[in-house]
């Protein structure tokens, strides 16, 4: 299957700092492998002035038996690309504007570690879910990620197109969701994407955490302690307002074995305000 892979890295959206606050070498190992995860604190800090994003910073504890949390910025390749894309019967690349698709598509399906064959075309209207607009070499197959700078492009390698394609769910290790409340017991999801775009353009708080322990990570050692992530955005003030809300949130560690959910439990930004 031909592959592609992406040239220019992009600083990340979300600032991210880690304290370890502890950790075991212990035998037999005291945690199971699976990432185990427990709500800490969650703050808000507003910024009023020049149009500063503000942040809320969540605090979680964390376990796991081998140590093996985190990924690094510069790691985009298999497991952890940006994304799999479609294929047509020639293995050429699906986009947005042709017309026909030469059939079956095939695809990358990373839970099932296969290529699986679709004998339809079922590329759906645009939107920034299912499509990613990048410059694409195709006789070296790489291609450069969003937002690379324009003076830094080869027009006579790289060319703009908007491409079909699925972004890979391994490429972040924490997973972020936001709850409104609607009365008793009943909440509804807010999707940022859709906030600020009508075709999901906007941004997602999902994101990556570094290696915790250099050191340790190639040792199957235990570690704990606890991860501060900071969520920073211009929005939550007109978004959240005085609603009562919530945080679910679920990280995955380097094997790919996500922990449960945790929540933050109800809360307001004036309650969280440092």
């Amino acid at each position: 299957m031909l592959k592609f892979w992406n040239k220019v890295l992009l600083a990340p959206f979300l600032a991210i700092c880690i304290a370890i606050a502890g950790q075991s070498c212990q035998e037999p190992d005291p945690f199971p492998t699976t990432p185990q995860i427990q709500f800490n604190n969650l703050q808000y800090v507003e910024l009023t002035e020049n149009g500063n994003p503000d942040s809320l910073i969540l605090y979680f504890d964390f376990q796991d038996g081998d140590g093996n949390l985190g990924i690094e910025g510069d790691e985009n390749y298999p497991p952890y690309q940006d994304y799999n894309f479609y294929f047509d019967a020639n293995n050429q690349l699906i986009t947005y504007n042709q017309a026909e698709v030469d059939l079956p598509m095939t695809v990358y399906d990373p839970e099932e570690d296969a290529v699986i064959e679709i004998n339809e075309d079922i590329r759906p209207s645009y939107d920034c879910i299912n499509y990613e607009i990048l410059y694409v070499n195709y006789e070296d197959r790489t291609y450069l990620l969003p937002g690379t700078d324009p003076d830094e492009i080869d027009s006579d390698l790289y060319e703009q197109d908007t491409i079909f394609l699925e972004k890979n769910p391994f490429r972040n290790n924490i997973e972020v969701q936001y709850y409104r409340k609607r009365g008793n017991n009943n909440y509804e999801e807010i999707d940022w994407r859709y906030l600020t775009s009508e075709y999901g353009c906007g941004i997602s708080f999902d994101g990556r955490f570094p290696i915790l322990d250099f050191e340790s990570a190639g040792e199957s050692a235990s570690l704990e302690g606890t991860i501060k992530y900071a969520m920073v955005s211009t929005g939550f003030r007109t978004v959240l307002r005085k609603d009562t809300f919530s945080i679910k949130f679920r990280i995955m560690d380097r094997s790919r074995n996500r922990s449960e959910y945790a929540e933050t439990g109800d809360v307001t930004l004036d309650q969280l305000i440092r």
